[in-house]
Parts: structure tokens; C-alpha cells; sequence
């Protein structure tokens, strides 16, 4: 291609000037991109809830942000996926009335510039034989021990250099003590001479003079000797050390490395006749009783220094520490995770972490800005810098950044005005998750504030259903006997969906009537089954011991305020693993009239210990008659006639499974029945279980699927977004 000079070149920052350049010729600030890009998230998570598949790499977790698109045009951000070029260039081109033809050039442009682009920072960061690649986990290891192995020789060299500039000065001092001693004997030798015969006191004092600076001067010889020989070895020591800092610092990824000069430079040891020390015998036997001492010190830490540089020695746990502080600023994003994960393992409560985890709440990665907002949560609440780059995380590019960061100011910063109001910003954010998440958070810290109450009001109408939901059922929870929350509900009793009106009037707790450990019938209703929920203060680990270990299930959380359920069809709503099809077998287990021919697929230990302690409340006018409980299995199409199509075989099934059974006062109980259906046969769906409605049946469906929600009759219930910990489900 053209211009492949030019990349070799600046390969870097080829591919952002090519992109600058379309937004140029588009006439598109990187303000004005980040917007389209926002629009087109929104339009793509509207698809997805439609029940369009969601592509493996979605645009709202793309970095689109005005800074991040100016530092891509400069080369120095992360490198973008080849579907976010196709985006932009899809943006651009649009805005430049670019044809379809010369934008799918502009596409696979852009896709060689991004692979060359790959390949010279893999050329830069990786230092790999050329007949052995390892793979991922080990090369990210691996670079992580080169910058481990770099801060170890910056630390011994600058520890020698400090040695090497102790014994020159202690040289000096010594020199000095031994000029100083040779004028002392000097003198002596004078009055020696000159009081031989005449003054017999003096020439005593002078001759003992003598013999003691003589004692001293060998002494400081001797200790003068022995500093030298310990300046070779360092001198010596100094060279390989400074040589293995130099050859680690070539290194691609070695970073915050200062220029290496080739030498010590070191003070000069100042000459014996620039000394003019008038020292007394007695200052300098105290001064060499402490340079024996010092002599002592440093000989054995030689030995250490020696044994550092010569083997392979653990790093002190300090060292260890900085160390993988210095690789979180390192360019590879997997070795950036890989250095987090240590220090949060090893380090969680430390400063220097904690410091870590504020400077990386800017990280280019979604994934680790949102390791950051957990674990500011979990280890620094309270702490008012761990809370202002939580508050920074509130406004992130990512959504589940933003969630995240919601729940941690909510777990960590109850009660704090600063927290509370980023939240209530959120409560008015795009995408409707976050909306989601910031009634719950207000609701977890903020339970009797005013300002949060106000903030959930205004969601009263919103446009999506689950917030409007979760609006209804927070009000009434937290603010049951505020005047103003209930005038709210009760015009939320009048909202267009079924599942709203249900939130709205929180009557769970009246179906029950407590007596001893069990609940009684309760007033005539249409249901049949009212309402299941077990006790808020039952302890999980004790009454199912299978729970112990286990991560949480967040059906227990939506069981400890209670699940009510519609006369006709309910819809547990939640992704795989929040306990749906776990509470739907407990239900069969514990039902009267339960029917053994239904399709009770090995139950597990769960639901069996669930069934023994879950409370329900039965009508008193219907009286159960019989419970099947029905999965995606019952409906296989590989039973089917294959000249049929798949509405006929469904229809087939579905009759074979109804026919001969009496419906009136009949549960079913249906886990995940339109799994793998196209719309048209979940729409006959829908149609036949109104009619078995319509017979006097109850139905309780478990799923996944939005689609549920174009259902008039059903009452949908979320499952997974009512407990505020579902990030570490």
C-alpha cells in the first residue's frame, strides 16, 4: 500500500494521524465523534434488549471519550479493536459523503495500519527466542520478573554508590587521623632532642606521647588498609552491578530508568598535606574505636551486597512492593492486570496500594478501572482519595465502570454528601442500568435523605421499565410512610405495566400470617400461589450447609423481602446463575399435589435444603390440585417430525404435554420454555399460556430473555438486579 514508508517510520503514530485525517476531511471534532459513538451504544443496547445478539465486542465498552480519540491521534493511547475503526470510519465517512466502495478501502487501510502498528509494539515489548513462543500468561509473567529483576539492580547499584561514597569519606578521615599522628610524633621526637639532659619530666611525657601516637598511628594504618581493600571489592562489585542495570534497561518495557553515566563520580579523597588537624591523642583513640566499629558494620554488609549481586536472592517484601507499584505503570495492559491482582492480593492495605488504585482509576483499560472501583470499595471506605477517584470512576466512559463505582460509594461512603450527589448525577445517566444501579446505591446510603428520595421520584416516569420497576419497589421499601414517596406510588399503581403496578403496592408481607416456624393461609385470593420468601434473619450456611462456599446466589437476596406472585403469569427475570431454576425446583419440591411424572431434572442439594425452609403462602379459596414443573427438555425439537417445521413440532409437543390434564387450580412451573424458539413460536407461546390462564392455571416462568416483557398479562420480576452486591456474582 501506499505511505508504507512512512509507517515504517512512525509506526506509532501512523495510524492516529490516518484517523485524524478523516476526521478532518469529515469536519468532525473528536468531541463531535465521541457523541456519535454514544448515540450508536445507546442504539445497539436497544437491539440487544429487543433480543438481538450481542456482538463480542460491544461499543459501550469501547473507549470513546474525547481525551481518549486526541491521545489515539497522537499514538499514545491503548490500539483500538477492529471493530471500533469500522465505527469511526463509518462516522466519518457518513459525515464526508464517502461511498460505500472507497469506505470499505478506508477499512482495510486502516486494518494495516492497526496490524503493523500490533506487530512493532510486540517487537518493543517482548523479548521471545526465535524458536520458542510462549504463551500469553507466561510472557506477561515474564516481563513482570525483567522489571522485578531491573528494580533489584537500581537498588543495589544505588546501595553500592552509597557505599563507595562512605568509604572515600572515611579514607579522608582516616588520612587525616594519620597526619595528625605524625605531627603528634614529630613533636615528640622535638622535645626528645631538646629536653635530653634538662628537663627529665618533659622528656617522660614526651616519650610516652610518642609510644602511644605510635600505637594509634598503626592502628589507623591498619584500619586505613582494610577500608581500601573493601573500596576494590565495591569498586569491583559497583562495575557488575551498574553493568546488569544497563543491560536490563534495554529492555522495552523498563520504565522511570534515569541516564547512566559510566562512572561513580565520587567526592576526590582529599590530600594529607591540605590536613591541618590539631586532634589530641584522646579524640582520636574515640575516633578509631568508631571507625573499627563502622569497619565492622560494613564488612558484613558487603557480605549482603556480594551475595545480592552474585545469586539469585528473594526480594525483601518491601522491594517487592515497589516493585509491583512501578509494573502498574507499565504499557502492557496484561502485565498492568497481572501486577494489580499481586499488590491486591499481598498488599491490600497498604498506602502505596491504595495510591496505586488512584492513579489506575485512569487507566486506558475498562477492566482495570473497574478492578480499581471494587477494590477502593472493599478495602478503603471511608478514605477521602479512594472516594474522590470513585467519584471520578462515577463519570467513566464504561458503564460497568459506572456501576461499579455506584456500588462502592454506597457500600463505602454511606451518609456522605459528596457520594451521595455523584449518585444522584448518575440517576439521570443514558444508559438505563446505571440508572438502575444508582437507586439502588442511594437506597443502600442513603435511606433517609431528602436529596435521594427526590432523585428516585423523578424516575417515576422513566422511559424503561426495570427502572421504573426498581423506583417503585425502593420507595416503597425505604420511604413506606414519607408522604411525598407515597404519593409517587400511588400514581405508580397506575403505570401502564403490570410489573410496576405489582412493585408499587408491596403487599408481600400481608400474605403472610407467622405461627410457630410456619405460615398459615391466607384471605381468599385469585392466586393460587401468593407469595414464597424466606426469613431475614435465617442464616444460609447453617439451615442449607451446600451454601457454605458457594458464591452468592442472588435469589436468596429477592427471597429475604419476599416474592409475590400474579394470579396469572410471572416471570422470574435473571441472567444464568442467579438461582432461578435453583427457587423453581424448591417450589415443586415443597408443593402439595406435586405431580411425579413431571419433569423434575436431578434437583440439587440446594433446592432440597431450600424447599425444607422457604415459606409460602397458599391461597385459602383455591386450593392447590397439582404442579408440573416444565424445562427447556420437555420442548426438544429433535423429537419432532423433521418434514414439520418448528412452529408444527412445538405445537405437537406442547399439546402432548397439556392433553389429559385438568387445569383449573393447576401451577406450572416453566424454566427457560423458549430457549432456541424464534419470535413467531414464542409469541403462539405467550398466546397458549394466557389460555391455560384463562382455565384457572398459574404459571411462574424462569428466564433469561427480555422478550417476556412484550407479554401484557405477565408480571415481570427482576431477580439479579435486587441484590446491591451483583458485582461479584
Amino acid at each position: 500500500m501506499s505511505g508504507a514508508a512512512g509507517i515504517e517510520r512512525e509506526p506509532d503514530a501512523t495510524l492516529g494521524q490516518f484517523l485524524l485525517a478523516q476526521a478532518t476531511r469529515a469536519d468532525l471534532s473528536a468531541r463531535d465523534i465521541a457523541e456519535r459513538f454514544q448515540e450508536l451504544a445507546k442504539q445497539e443496547a436497544s437491539r440487544i434488549e429487543d433480543g438481538a445478539d450481542a456482538p463480542a465486542d460491544l461499543i459501550s465498552e469501547m473507549s470513546f471519550s474525547k481525551s481518549h480519540l486526541d491521545r489515539l491521534y497522537k499514538g499514545s493511547a491503548s490500539l483500538p479493536s477492529r471493530r471500533f475503526l469500522s465505527i469511526f470510519l463509518g462516522i466519518t465517512s457518513r459525515a464526508a459523503g464517502i461511498n460505500p466502495e472507497h469506505y470499505r478501502q478506508l477499512c482495510q487501510q486502516a486494518d494495516e495500519l492497526l496490524e503493523l502498528q500490533r506487530r512493532n509494539r510486540r517487537n518493543r515489548r517482548t523479548v521471545i527466542s526465535s524458536s520458542t513462543a510462549q504463551a500469553p500468561a507466561e510472557a506477561v509473567v515474564a516481563n513482570l520478573q525483567i522489571q522485578l529483576e531491573l528494580e533489584r539492580a537500581k537498588r543495589t547499584e544505588d546501595r553500592l554508590r552509597w557505599a563507595l561514597s562512605d568509604t572515600q569519606m572515611l579514607m579522608g578521615t582516616l588520612l587525616r587521623i594519620i597526619n595528625a599522628l605524625r605531627d603528634i610524633i614529630t613533636e615528640a621526637d622535638v622535645k626528645l632532642r631538646q629536653h635530653a639532659t634538662t628537663e627529665p619530666g618533659v622528656q617522660v611525657a614526651a616519650e610516652h606521647q610518642r609510644i602511644q601516637a605510635q600505637s594509634y598511628k598503626v592502628t589507623a594504618e591498619a584500619q586505613f588498609d582494610r577500608v581500601n581493600q573493601r573500596r576494590r571489592l565495591l569498586e569491583t562489585l559497583w562495575d557488575q552491578a551498574h553493568g546488569n542495570l544497563q543491560q536490563l534497561a534495554l529492555h522495552a518495557e523498563a520504565t522511570n530508568i534515569p541516564s547512566l553515566s559510566s562512572d561513580l563520580t565520587l567526592p576526590q579523597i582529599p590530600l594529607p598535606e591540605d590536613f591541618h588537624t590539631q586532634a589530641t591523642l584522646v579524640d582520636i583513640a574515640a575516633a578509631l574505636g568508631k571507625v573499627q566499629e563502622h569497619n565492622e558494620t560494613e564488612e558484613q554488609t558487603i557480605i549482603e551486597l556480594q551475595h545480592t549481586i552474585m545469586a539469585d536472592t528473594p526480594l525483601r517484601p518491601h522491594d517487592e512492593l515497589n516493585i509491583l507499584v512501578a509494573a502498574t505503570r507499565l504499557t502492557d495492559d496484561r502485565t498492568r492486570r497481572t501486577a494489580l491482582g499481586t499488590l491486591l492480593e499481598n498488599w491490600p492495605q497498604v498506602r502505596e496500594t491504595r495510591d496505586a488504585l488512584v492513579r489506575l482509576a485512569h487507566d486506558e483499560q475498562s477492566e482495570i478501572r473497574r478492578m480499581t472501583a471494587l477494590s477502593l470499595a472493599e478495602t478503603w471506605a471511608g478514605d477521602a482519595a479512594a472516594r474522590d477517584a470513585l467519584i471520578a470512576l462515577a463519570g467513566d466512559d464504561s458503564a460497568n465502570v459506572r456501576e461499579t463505582a455506584i456500588l462502592g460509594l454506597a457500600e463505602g461512603w454511606a451518609g456522605d454528601a459528596a457520594a451521595r450527589d455523584a449518585l444522584i448525577a448518575l440517576a439521570g445517566d443514558d444508559s438505563a442500568n446505571v440508572r438502575e444501579t444508582a437507586i439502588l446505591g442511594l437506597a443502600e446510603g442513603w435511606a433517609s435523605d431528602t436529596a435521594a428520595r427526590d432523585a428516585l421520584i423523578a424516575l417515576v416516569r422513566d422511559d424503561d421499565v426495570y427502572v421504573r420497576m426498581t423506583t417503585a419497589e425502593i420507595l416503597a421499601d425505604t420511604w413506606l410512610n414519607d408522604a411525598i414517596a407515597d404519593t409517587a406510588l400511588q400514581a405508580m399503581k397506575r403505570d401502564a405495566s403490570p410489573s410496576v403496578r405489582w412493585a408499587a403496592r408491596q403487599d408481600i408481607s400481608t400474605h403472610f400470617v407467622r405461627h410457630g416456624d410456619s405460615s398459615e393461609e391466607t384471605a381468599p385470593s385469585e392466586n393460587i400461589l401468593l407469595a414464597v420468601r424466606i426469613p431475614a434473619d435465617l442464616t444460609l450456611s447453617k439451615s442449607i450447609p451446600e451454601f457454605e462456599g458457594m458464591r452468592p446466589i442472588p435469589v436468596f437476596d429477592r427471597l429475604r423481602r419476599g416474592i409475590a406472585f400474579d394470579s396469572g403469569i410471572t416471570v422470574l427475570l435473571g441472567g444464568n446463575g442467579t438461582g432461578k431454576t435453583i427457587l423453581l425446583h424448591a417450589i415443586a419440591l415443597s408443593a402439595r399435589q406435586f405431580t411425579a411424572g413431571s419433569s423434575m431434572r436431578n434437583p440439587s442439594d440446594v433446592s432440597r435444603q431450600l424447599a425444607k425452609v422457604l415459606e409460602k403462602a397458599w391461597s385459602g379459596q383455591r386450593p392447590l390440585e397439582g404442579t408440573y414443573l416444565l424445562g427447556d427438555l420437555d420442548f426438544d425439537r429433535r423429537k419432532g417430525r423433521p418434514e414439520a417445521s418448528g412452529f408444527e413440532n412445538w405445537m405437537e409437543q406442547w399439546s402432548a404435554l397439556m392433553r389429559g390434564k385438568k387445569v383449573s387450580n393447576h401451577l406450572f412451573l416453566l424454566d427457560e420454555p423458549a430457549i432456541g424458539v424464534d419470535r413467531e413460536v414464542h409469541k403462539l407461546m405467550r398466546d397458549q399460556l394466557s389460555a391455560l390462564v384463562s382455565q384457572g392455571g398459574q404459571v411462574i416462568i424462569a428466564s433469561v430473555q427480555n422478550s417476556w416483557f412484550e407479554m401484557p398479562a405477565a408480571r415481570v420480576i427482576r431477580i439479579d438486579k435486587r441484590a446491591l452486591q451483583k458485582w461479584r456474582y
